[in-house]
């Protein structure tokens, strides 16, 4: 009787995994059509499409006329009934746009109105779904929709990172440097990567009004201090110069080591001596970073603290010292070794580091 239970048992488990295996092969099957089926619409589209862009493209327009005049066939018409198509030609625009320059893009972004393609783009910012909602914006950014810069505006202090950072993109793609004024209300942290993303934005912009990144510096989120640190670096402003030397009294390690950056790069007379003052912060990052400036910008002024950090615990701290005096005393590695005991460890590994590294 239990033989009789068991066999059917697996007879019913091998109907069910060949049930399935069925399945799963009609699903591979589906999707493969859907997935060719995209593809064959997606040449028959750019096919159709080719002709519109070349128009816009090479249209030269005259004082009188406000806009250009595309020629649409029937059949570009009825394609834009449908939304896929419509979402399709919004990714090609902004392409082909990326990769021309002048009046071309120009016209590009007429097109762009002229086919309501931007109302397609805003009803994605006004979407629930966060992806959607990114996309929008940057699609909105990268046509230069500026009509839409106070509905944006709003959403560079999203909670969502991806459609904040975004937003903000779009402000500076939009307005440049004044488009940097989300900085003035936002509440989240700015990235790494969104700040390179920004500086890269205002490569060929300069600042109308630099003053108001002193009023940055004294923002309460740390990563707008640390952006605002480096737009000075960027835009070589002399005018924070004060206010970069109190962000080195910050308790954040992010803040101070950008501060540092920035007084290497510009450094006045005061400098090596306002960094030395903060020997009190217990941190091995910042202390290398300090002893790393001095030995850019320190002069023998600075000995007696190197001096110091000759005998700190620390054997990282030790060699970047080592390394700093011997770049800015006049006797280099030869005053070390006649003050120190140069055969003896960590100080003969250091030596024989500086010594190698100079002759690289």
């Amino acid at each position: 009787m239990l033989l009789v239970i068991n066999f059917h048992l697996f007879v019913i488990i091998i109907y069910v995994f060949l049930a399935l295996l069925f399945l799963l092969l009609i699903s591979i099957l589906c999707f493969t059509i859907y997935k060719k089926r995209i593809e064959f619409n997606k040449k028959l589209w750019q096919q159709n499409l080719a002709g519109v862009i070349n128009q816009a493209i090479l249209f030269v327009e005259e004082e009188e006329e406000e806009e250009a005049r595309i020629d649409l066939t029937y059949k570009i018409k009825t394609l834009l009934q449908n939304s896929g198509f419509r979402d399709y030609v919004i990714n090609e625009l902004i392409q082909i746009k990326k990769s021309l320059s002048g009046s071309s893009t120009s016209n590009l972004k007429k097109l762009y109105e002229s086919l309501n393609l931007d109302r397609d783009s805003f009803g994605k910012v006004t979407e629930l779904r966060w992806h959607v909602k990114a996309k929008g914006l940057q699609e909105l950014g990268e046509m230069e929709q500026s009509k839409y810069l106070k509905e944006i505006f709003w959403l560079t202090n999203d909670e969502n990172e991806l459609v904040r950072n975004e937003a903000q993109c779009a402000m500076v793609s939009f307005s440049g440097f004044l488009g940097l004024s989300f900085l003035n209300v936002t509440e989240y942290p700015m990235s790494e990567w969104q700040q390179v993303q920004l500086l890269n934005r205002l490569n060929d912009i300069k600042p109308e009004n630099s003053n108001v990144i002193k009023k940055w510096l004294q923002s309460s989120n740390e990563s707008v201090v640390v952006f605002s640190l480096k737009l000075a670096a960027f835009y070589n402003c002399n005018n924070v110069y004060n206010d970069v030397i109190t962000c080195l009294h910050s308790s954040s390690l992010r803040v101070k080591i950008t501060a540092l950056e920035y007084l290497k790069q510009r450094p006045q007379d005061d400098t090596p001596e306002q960094i030395i003052k903060q020997d009190h912060f217990e941190s091995k990052v910042y202390n290398l970073a300090v002893i790393d400036v001095l030995k850019d910008i320190g002069s023998e002024k600075q000995m007696y603290y190197l001096q110091k950090k000759l005998h700190d615990k620390d054997n990282d701290i030790k060699a970047a010292a080592a390394k700093t005096i011997s770049c800015l005393h006049p006797l280099g590695n030869s005053y070390l070794q006649s003050h120190l005991l140069a055969k003896e460890n960590p100080w003969k590994s250091i030596f024989l580091q500086i010594t190698n590294e100079r002759v690289a």
